[in-house]
């Protein structure tokens, strides 16, 4: 099963992994050994030492519904910029079947109905000069919505133990492996024992 969410990296600290070794190895005044050898890091995040890797940080773009970013925006060391739905009107329907719905036509069937009635509630409080901030109201969370997130690399990697866990929301632990994924093949020196 799958949804229909979209996470993209947009930008990451240039030379990241050469950036947390500095920074650790001036903790041991061992600058001199940068480069040399690939479990150094590795070393240091099982010991614990994880604030090296807090130099550097990494930006996605996600396209997820509101329920996951509500989630989402609970990790605090981060910046966040979501998609208005007080200042931008919502033109059309536009939300997040769980696949655990699509999977079967009865409740598709209900889903579609309630979200048919949000947007058909939304649209006629509208119409009546009701401000897109308080119609927003009727919206349900399955909203489609789009967030940048920045988090540095000791965040990332929390939000990917928290999130990927079988506990979490399934949306979410799906957004969560895409960032796993994407940031192993990024910076495998930090990310690579998830």
């Amino acid at each position: 099963m799958s949804y229909d969410i979209e996470v993209k990296l947009l930008v990451i600290t240039p030379g990241s992994e050469t950036l947390v070794e500095r920074a650790g190895r001036l903790c041991y005044a061992s600058g001199d050994k940068i480069g040399s050898n690939d479990s150094w890091l590795q070393t240091r995040i099982r010991q614990g030492h994880e604030s090296l890797i807090e130099h550097a940080s990494a930006t996605f773009y996600i396209k997820a519904s509101r329920a996951l970013t509500h989630e989402l925006v609970r990790h605090r060391i981060a910046s966040y910029s979501q998609r208005s739905q007080r200042y931008v009107k919502e033109s059309k329907p536009d939300y997040i079947t769980p696949p655990e719905i699509s999977a079967d036509p009865r409740l598709v069937k209900v889903y579609r109905k309630a979200m048919d009635a949000a947007w058909q509630s939304y649209r006629e409080l509208l119409e009546a000069g009701i401000k897109a901030e308080l119609a927003r109201y009727v919206l349900p969370n399955a909203c489609s919505t789009e967030i940048i997130c920045t988090w540095n690399f000791r965040e990332i990697r929390h939000i990917i133990k928290l999130r990927a866990s079988p506990a979490a929301l399934p949306e979410m632990r799906e957004v969560a492996d895409m960032i796993k994924r994407i940031m192993q093949k990024e910076a495998p020196l930090v990310f690579g024992d998830l």
